[in-house]
């Protein structure tokens, strides 16, 4: 059956074109719609969530067409009772460049933005219908004041207290901060990979920004698209940076989305990067200064490189709350761990999500066997990600056990400063390192010339 027409002619049960293009014309002209002139259009009449998409999405183009920025209709978005996720599925649908040759169009043929909606345009009407045919999830809660100690996971927190008093990392940080690896990163993925803002792909720039607002984190980090399989990761501790593939917008859905870039904002809050940093840059450190012995002995280096994985796997649970926190959607985060798992695209329609957690059981149930336990144990000894099954697992016990429920319920938190972590100690008297970015300071300097967070070694 074909859609088009049958939601056009919905729509027009609402509105004629012409009160449509009254509507989008006083926007344009007069900023914002008032209630009294809103009220004389749509007066005694019903309509449905979707019928009253599609009056937004044609308000939406019309504005495009005008050249105005499609969020000043956040009051007609309100008026018409919808969810912020209806600008996702405009800057989704009604790319720039539909929004180009429409223009061209019009003005080739000396006709007005209006023009665009009288004469029935076959692929203007398809176009209006795939953005008023997508999901609109409802808007999500905003976590007011949430801090990550609510949601970690207490094995990465105890895990880190460890790290944080031992000699070894203590001369791992020095050595990161000396040869200035982190700049390495961060001049690799800013010179090579396209830089996402409001304009350029303005869709994930928004799902980004839900995100921070969702957990509360006040400084948008910067986000790069880079050629890829689907993944995403967070490099540079001082001012982190978020790096996402380009395929992770074709194969997830904005739920999906939100849940992958919660994950990574859940590391930076939880002040994860500097120690993810550390171990995905071990390999080079060893290059640098020939072994990994630095005075201490092979065995304890070994030890603490065993530590910082095991670690890092606990850090990966933390995110992976911090994502669910941020899309609110089990179904959406458990997914995601399938598509991750191997699932093919083509395929994605047939996820069951109830048959990829059976498969953690049956995983779970290697441990019965003392051999399999222990091959287990070792094949992922210094992998930094838990097997992805298991993460699904743990997540969905979280969510199920009523945990996440406890902290998406909480309301009226108190704003709480988390204090830095004690990376360093107090083996170095003149040359020590942030708590929080690892650059070299002094302990003569009362805040941290880089990152400008209190020095918890200051005398």
């Amino acid at each position: 059956m074909n859609t088009v027409p049958v939601l056009l002619a919905a729509a027009s049960q609402v509105v004629t074109k012409e009160e449509l293009n009254g509507i989008a014309e006083y926007y344009n002209y007069f900023g914002e719609m008032s209630e009294t002139h809103f009220d004389a259009v749509l007066s005694g009449k019903e309509y449905s969530k979707h019928q009253a998409a599609l009056i937004y999405h044609c308000c939406y183009l019309y504005f495009a067409l005008a050249g105005r920025k499609g969020n000043s209709l956040a009051g007609l978005r309100r008026k018409l009772g919808l969810p912020k996720s209806v600008y996702m599925n405009s800057l989704k649908c009604i790319s720039k460049k539909r929004i180009n040759f429409i223009r061209d169009e019009l003005f080739g043929a000396g006709k007005s933005f209006a023009d665009v909606f009288k004469e029935n345009e076959k692929y203007v009407e398809k176009m209006l219908v795939e953005a008023t045919a997508c999901d609109m999830p409802e808007d999500r809660k905003i976590l007011t004041n949430l801090s990550s100690f609510e949601y970690e996971h207490p094995t990465d927190r105890s895990y880190l207290n460890k790290l944080n008093t031992n000699v070894v990392i203590e001369k791992l940080i020095k050595l990161y901060s000396e040869y200035n690896f982190e700049r390495i990163l961060l001049v690799q993925y800013t010179g090579s990979n396209i830089r996402v803002t409001p304009k350029n792909i303005p869709y994930l720039y928004n799902a980004l920004k839900t995100v921070c607002e969702v957990l509360d984190v006040k400084n948008m980090p910067p986000l790069y698209v880079a050629p890829g399989s689907l993944n995403a990761m967070t490099v540079g501790s001082s001012k982190p940076i978020i790096v996402i593939s380009s395929i992770a917008l074709s194969l997830l859905s904005y739920d999906e989305l939100l849940f992958i870039l919660g994950h990574e904002v859940g590391h930076i809050k939880s002040q994860h990067v500097l120690y993810h940093s550390i171990g995905n840059f071990i390999p080079y450190i060893a290059g640098v200064i020939g072994n990994l012995t630095l005075g201490i002995g092979e065995i304890a280096v070994k030890g603490v490189l065993i530590l910082l994985y095991q670690w890092y796997r606990m850090s990966e649970i933390t995110a992976d709350r911090a994502g669910l926190l941020a899309c609110q959607n089990i179904d959406a985060a458990v997914s995601v761990m399938a598509k991750l798992s191997g699932y093919p695209p083509s395929r994605y329609d047939e996820i069951d999500n109830d048959l990829f957690l059976d498969q953690a059981v049956e995983f779970e149930n290697f441990d019965k066997n003392a051999f399999d336990k222990l091959l287990k144990l070792f094949s992922v000894l210094y992998k930094t990600h838990p097997w992805t099954v298991m993460r699904a697992k743990e997540l969905k016990s979280w969510y199920d056990n009523g945990d996440y429920a406890r902290v998406y319920n909480t309301d009226g938190r108190r704003k709480v400063d988390r204090k830095p972590q004690n990376i360093v100690g107090t083996i170095f008297e003149k040359d020590i390192f942030c708590a929080n970015c690892g650059k070299k300071i002094t302990s003569a300097q009362r805040f941290c010339e880089f990152c400008g967070k209190e020095n918890i070694y200051y005398k």
